[in-house]
């Protein structure tokens, strides 16, 4: 079993800083279950692929060309 402190998981104030944002929106989200975290403690981890996944989700744009009317 891999460190809890793998570069693979980030904390809920990495995700915070990362996205400007306070720590109880992140947390919330967790709450939520929009954002997978794991519970260690009294804090969460959260690994990077379920928060790339998480914005990827909330992508407002699209790479693809507008269609022709």
């Amino acid at each position: 079993m891999e460190s809890i402190l793998d570069p693979r998981f980030l904390t809920v104030e990495d995700i915070a800083r990362d996205l400007s944002i306070a720590e109880d929106t992140v947390r919330s989200w967790i709450r939520e279950k929009k954002l997978p975290a794991y519970r260690v403690g009294r804090e969460y981890r959260i690994m990077i692929v379920d928060y790339e996944r998480f914005l990827q989700q909330r992508r407002t744009t699209n790479d693809d060309p507008p269609e022709k009317v």
